[in-house]
C-alpha cells in the first residue's frame, strides 16, 4: 500500500463543515473517511505542529517551540534555525526501503538528501531571500520551477494578493502532479501554506463577529471561495491521479478563528498581585521615548496596515528588530513573574505562559508560587459579568513531558475565545488589540483537519487522535516496523 500526504496549512474543520455544500471533494473524503477529532499542539504555532506531525513527538520532545522572554536577546521565530532533517517521517521511511517525493514541506529548508525527492524553499518566516532547492539537484534541471514564491502576508493593498496566490497554489500543483506520475513513489507528501495566509488577512472581511467587519465589503467571500479553490485545483486533481492501492490523507496543523480583538493585560494583574514589579526609572514615566515609540508604532498598524508592508521589510534588513521591540522592557528584573508568550505580546494570542524568576526565589517555594498564580488566572472574570476569562491553567509539565520542557514558561493557560494576552503594565486590565487588523485571523487547537481516504478499505481507528499520532499512522499504512 502507498500513501499520499496533502497537508493544507490552516485548514479548518468547521469552515468545511460550513462551506461543504459547495465543497463537493471534501465532501466525499469526509463521508468515506472514519469520524476522527483532531487536536493540535500548545502553542498551535505552524513550526512546532508541523515537527509534531513530521516526527510523532510532542514539542517537548522535539524542541521546536518558543515562548518570548523579555529578557532573552533571542529574536522571535529563532527556532527556525532548528535541524529536523533526518528526524521525520519520510526520513524514517526513506531508511526502511520506501521511495519518498515530499515537496515544499514547513521548514523543508534547505533540503537534505532522501530516499527519493525533495524540493524545499524558504518562507517569511525565514527572513531570507526566496530560495528553493532540491534534492537530487538534477531535478532542477528537469522541471520548471518558476512561479513558487509564497505570497508576502503583507500587500500594501489586500486585495492585490488573491489572484497571485491562486497562482502559485496551481503552480504547486502542475509540479506535483508531473512528479507524482513520473516518479515510482511508495510515500509521498505535498504541503501548502497559502490558505493559512489568505485567512489572516481576510477574517476580519468574512466574520460577522469580527468588531472591524462591514456588511458587503468587497473581500467577503474571500476566503469562502478560497476554500472552493482548494476542493477543486488541490483535492480534486489528487483524487483523480491516485489509484486504489493509495491511501490518501488530508491533513492540517491547526483550524482557524478570529484573532483577539480584545486583550488582558497578565503583566497588570501580576504586578497588581505583588508579583511583578516596573523599573523604578521607568515609574512614572509611561511618556516616555520608548513607550512613545511602541505606542505610535501599534497605533499607525491599528489605523493603516500599509505599515505591515513596512513591518516586513524592516524584518527582512534587520532581523534583530522585533527582538529590540520586545526586549525594551519596563519589567524589573527583581520581578516574581511576568508574562512569556509565542508573540511577544504585540499579535496578542490567546494562549500564553507565564515566567518564573527562579533566581529570586527558593526552591521550595517554587511549586506554591505555581499553585498561587495558576489561582489567580483561574479566578479573572472577564468584564461585564460574562465569566471566566481563563479557559485553562497548568503547570507545564501537565501538558507535556521531555527533555526541552524548560522551553515552556513555568506556567501554561489559556483565555477564552476572542481575548488575548497583553504585556501593558500600569495600564488598564482589560483594553483592546491595536494590531488585530494586521492579521485578523488565528490558530485554533481545536479544529485542525484529518481526512483518511481509500476506495476500497474501511478504516478502524481511534476517534480522537493529536498530530503526534500521524507518523505512526503512516507507518501503519506503509506496513512498516
Amino acid at each position: 500500500m502507498k500513501v499520499m500526504i496533502i497537508g493544507i496549512d490552516g485548514l479548518d474543520n468547521e469552515l468545511l463543515t460550513k462551506f461543504e455544500k459547495d465543497l463537493p471533494n471534501f465532501k466525499k473524503l469526509r463521508e468515506r473517511s472514519p469520524l476522527i477529532k483532531l487536536t493540535s499542539v500548545f502553542p498551535p504555532d505552524s513550526p512546532t505542529a508541523w515537527t509534531s506531525i513530521y516526527t510523532g513527538k510532542n514539542p517537548a520532545e522535539h524542541g521546536m517551540v518558543f515562548f518570548k522572554d523579555p529578557f532573552s536577546k533571542s529574536r522571535y521565530g529563532s527556532y527556525i534555525g532548528n535541524d529536523i532533517s533526518g528526524k521525520t517521517f519520510w526520513d524514517i521511511a526513506g531508511k526502511q526501503g520506501k521511495k519518498v517525493c515530499v515537496l515544499f514541506p514547513h521548514l523543508g529548508y534547505p533540503v537534505w538528501p532522501v530516499n527519493g525527492i525533495m524540493i524545499g524553499r524558504t518562507t517569511e518566516v525565514d527572513i531570507k531571500k526566496f530560495d528553493i532547492q532540491t534534492w537530487p539537484k538534477e531535478i532542477s534541471t528537469k522541471y520548471d520551477l518558476s512561479g513558487l514564491k509564497p505570497m508576502t502576508s503583507y500587500p500594501v493593498n489586500v486585495g492585490d494578493i488573491i489572484e497571485p496566490t491562486k497562482e502559485v497554489i496551481l503552480n504547486e500543483v502542475e509540479l506535483a502532479s508531473q512528479l507524482c506520475r513520473d516518479f515510482n513513489w511508495d510515500l509521498y507528501f505535498f504541503y501548502s501554506s497559502s490558505l493559512d495566509n489568505i485567512q489572516h488577512l481576510f477574517w476580519m472581511y468574512y466574520d460577522k463577529e469580527d468588531p472591524f467587519y462591514w456588511e458587503d465589503n468587497p473581500y467577503e467571500n474571500v476566503i469562502p471561495d478560497f476554500y472552493k479553490f482548494y476542493d477543486k485545483n488541490v483535492i480534486g486533481r489528487f483524487l483523480k491521479i491516485i489509484d486504489s492501492d493509495t491511501v490518501l490523507i488530508v491533513l492540517s496543523d491547526h483550524g482557524h478563528a478570529m484573532r483577539p480583538a480584545k486583550v488582558a493585560n497578565i503583566n497588570e494583574i501580576l504586578r497588581k498581585k505583588g508579583f511583578l514589579k516596573k523599573k523604578k526609572e521607568m515609574i512614572g514615566f509611561e511618556n516616555t521615548f520608548i513607550d512613545k515609540m511602541k505606542n505610535a508604532i501599534l497605533s499607525v498598524i491599528d489605523q493603516y496596515r500599509i505599515i505591515g508592508k513596512m513591518a516586513s521589510i524592516f524584518l527582512k534588513l534587520f532581523p534583530q528588530g522585533l527582538s529590540f521591540y520586545t526586549n525594551i522592557t519596563p519589567i524589573d528584573n527583581k520581578s516574581i513573574a511576568y508574562l512569556s508568550d509565542p508573540s511577544g505580546g504585540i499579535k496578542a494570542y490567546s494562549y500564553a505562559g507565564i515566567k518564573i524568576n527562579k533566581k529570586i526565589i527558593d526552591d521550595s517555594s517554587y511549586e506554591s508560587l505555581r499553585d498561587q498564580i495558576i489561582k489567580i488566572l483561574l479566578s479573572i472574570e472577564s468584564p461585564g459579568n460574562s465569566g471566566k476569562l481563563v479557559e485553562w491553567a497548568k503547570r507545564r509539565e501537565e501538558i507535556y513531558n521531555g527533555k526541552y520542557i524548560n522551553k515552556y514558561p513555568d506556567i501554561v493557560f489559556k483565555l477564552k475565545e476572542g481575548w488575548g494576552a497583553g504585556l501593558e503594565i500600569n495600564e488598564k486590565i482589560f483594553s483592546r488589540s491595536r494590531s488585530h487588523k494586521l492579521h485578523s485571523g488565528n490558530h485554533r487547537m481545536e479544529t485542525p483537519v484529518l481526512f483518511i481516504y481509500n476506495e476500497k478499505i474501511e478504516f478502524d481507528l481511534k476517534r480522537n487522535l493529536e498530530l503526534m499520532d500521524i507518523a505512526p499512522l503512516i507507518f501503519k499504512f506503509l506496513e512498516m516496523e
